[in-house]
């Protein structure tokens, strides 16, 4: 998928920004509190669709910690409420008005019910720290957390600090792909094979001759898309 022309294209494009562009850092989730790491798995429910919509909610989100301890004391039924309300406040995209027919509000509170039998955030992710292969971190969050498969759980474990040598391909990444000139398979998103293939293609032809990591490749292709496909 990556041949010669479109990786030496994406090595000067990491050449031109890494410098604009942190790398993320290792294991950013110890110093992060139990309310800042659920904060981090709504978000990635939310961004579905819609990268903005994470940005929104992370704005309505003003006191994480205080949400986070208020809902560990509400019933399911109520904090599932607690939870579309701050969905809907943020204009989540396909965030259905009707709570029982909205798949994210039932994704979130199944995760907190996940995250709350682990003994809380940050419990949880002590035991995701502890698996010694990233990509068996990126594997049981995927299976254990709804909503955030692939792609979600990359960029979840990428920001946290948790992998580095991983990339999410949200749709501006797949852009600056195609954009570039690389062919991809439609099914990119939900074929595993394919997406491991492109990611370590991306990671042997443009990280390691760089000298960066996965994620911080993810970072400034993300963050520098304007700049390169507008």
């Amino acid at each position: 998928m990556i041949d010669s022309t479109a990786a030496k294209k994406l090595r000067a494009l990491v050449e031109r920004y890494r410098l604009d562009v942190p790398a993320p850092v290792t294991g950013n989730w110890k110093r992060k509190s139990d309310g800042d790491l659920w904060a981090s798995v709504i978000v990635q429910i939310a961004v579905v669709g819609s990268a903005a919509s994470g940005t929104a909610l992370n704005e309505v989100l003003s006191d994480k910690q205080a949400w986070y301890e208020s809902l560990v004391t509400k019933a399911p039924k109520a904090r599932s409420k607690d939870i579309h309300q701050k969905f809907r406040e943020a204009g989540v995209r396909y965030s259905s008005s009707v709570i029982d027919e909205c798949r994210k509000t039932a994704a979130a509170a199944y995760n907190f019910e996940v995250l709350k039998a682990h003994g809380g955030p940050r419990a949880y992710f002590t035991k995701i720290a502890a698996i010694p292969d990233e990509h068996w971190r990126i594997a049981v969050v995927s299976d254990e957390l709804s909503y955030i498969k692939n792609k979600g759980a990359r960029d979840l474990l990428i920001g946290l600090g948790m992998v580095a040598r991983a990339v999410a391909f949200d749709s501006r990444l797949i852009k600056i792909l195609e954009h570039i000139g690389v062919r991809l398979p439609k099914d990119l998103a939900t074929n595993k094979p394919k997406y491991k293939v492109l990611e370590r293609e991306l990671l042997d032809k443009v990280c390691e001759p760089c000298g960066i990591s996965g994620g911080h490749l993810d970072r400034i292709l993300f963050n520098k898309y304007e700049d390169i496909v507008v």
